[in-house]
């Protein structure tokens, strides 16, 4: 048997433990084969994704009478970071598909969980968030966009700033304004087609994450059916709080706290294998470089911990009735110290892997995804103002759940 990486024992059920294999399955042979080229030559993961669906992880959340797993967010934070072992900007596809299907779940009537959830398992649709705007940037709780009625049915243009999955989802949860409103927190979901008329989208080249092509996207006069309003008018904040933020701070969070764990086990097999011929000694028999090592894992595992720990009581909360709304102090903490142990561990692994390390390969395409962490909305800062305000028990401002609202 092959070297095996110690960890920090977490109890996993038996399901729970299948879930981990099958993504590792899925890792090695469907997303990291091909990750590199996605990543120099922004190649959407279609492949990857059909290969999610059919295993039923595109699916995980969702009940088995709509073609899910009928899994809970423990499963889906295993999953997460599982997958981000292996290629983190599919897995942010992944996440971002997720949190939207099960919005749906959650939010949608019963015509619209029929229409559109069982093709997420049986035809590999899928699915996206679009709600920032270059106006408010990462401040995605507040729209200047705006849409107009027509009759029953809705016409709304907007500008999107970054779309994962942009021009590639089949269908996308839009976020604008709710008709007759000044308050730009009174908003509403759209359920828009990928091939609607008015639909369109722009490239996506950054620094990493580049096969998940979180572009710009434009909507201009886009006509939406009133069977295709997600929730009521004035309800998007409720289910921003309940839904769409709950799943993504844990998704997100999950991946950064993967990419952390891929980056430190490259640099644990570098430290074991690399010899210095000239003392015969290898990178491990350096004592620095061993304490190198474990600081990182006792810092991927607090993240671990935080993270299997708020999605634990998600499921109880989701058992017991209760909203995820009462969760987001956790939630905000929790993607806080994943997005920031992920550029402190990568960072290290190319300290301990040196010019290897730095040389284009897995170790440099780790660090540039996981860099995304901290600046992805809600930022980090943005979080800890958040966390801040709550602590000495000041408003948080525009982050505050709508009143009186039906809770699912």
């Amino acid at each position: 048997m092959g070297w095996e990486f110690p960890r920090m024992q977490f109890a996993l059920t038996p399901r729970q433990q299948e879930v981990v294999a099958l993504c590792h399955q899925l890792g090695a042979e469907a997303l990291e084969p091909g990750a590199e080229e996605r990543d120099r030559s922004s190649i959407f993961p279609r492949e990857p994704m059909r290969a999610l669906a059919a295993a039923g992880i595109n699916s995980l959340t969702l009940p088995e009478s709509l073609g899910g797993l009928g899994l809970g967010h423990m499963e889906y934070a295993l999953a997460a970071e599982t997958l981000a072992q292996y290629d983190p900007s599919t897995t942010m596809v992944y996440v971002m598909h997720l949190s939207a299907v099960q919005t749906v779940n959650l939010a949608g009537t019963e015509e619209q969980k029929r229409r559109l959830l069982p093709p997420v398992r049986h035809e590999g649709t899928i699915a996206s968030l679009a709600f920032s705007e270059p106006g408010t940037g990462g401040h995605f709780w507040y729209c200047l966009s705006q849409a107009r009625r027509e009759g029953e049915n809705y016409v709304f243009s907007k500008d999107s700033s970054f779309v994962t999955s942009a021009g590639n989802a089949d269908w996308y949860i839009v976020e604008t304004r709710t008709p007759d409103s000044d308050d730009p927190s009174n908003m509403l979901y759209f359920v828009v087609m990928g091939d609607q008329e008015g639909v369109s989208a722009g490239g996506f080249q950054a620094l990493g994450m580049n096969g998940n092509a979180s572009g710009p996207m434009k909507w201009r006069d886009v006509r939406v059916a009133r069977e295709n309003r997600l929730a009521g008018e004035g309800e998007a904040a409720h289910w921003n709080d309940e839904a769409i933020d709950p799943l993504f701070l844990l998704g997100s969070s999950a991946v950064w706290m993967g990419i952390a764990q891929a980056a430190l086990n490259n640099a644990i097999h570098h430290a074991r294998t690399r010899v210095h011929k000239d003392f015969n000694k290898s990178i491990a028999d350096y004592q620095l470089i061993r304490h190198y090592l474990a600081r990182a894992q006792i810092h991927v595992d607090s993240a671990r911990a935080m993270v299997y720990h708020v999605a634990r009581t998600m499921d109880e909360y989701r058992a017991q009735g209760r909203g995820h709304g009462e969760l987001l102090f956790d939630l905000w903490e929790t993607k806080t110290h994943a997005a920031d142990i992920c550029i402190e561990v990568t960072n290290a692994a190319l300290q301990v892997q040196g010019g290897f390390g730095y040389k284009r390969g897995k170790t440099e395409r780790l660090l540039r995804d996981g860099r995304a962490g901290a600046v992805m909305g809600p930022s980090n800062e943005m979080c800890q103002e958040w966390i801040g305000r709550t602590l000495v028990g000041m408003d948080l401002g525009f982050w505050k759940e709508a009143e009186s609202l039906p809770k699912g």
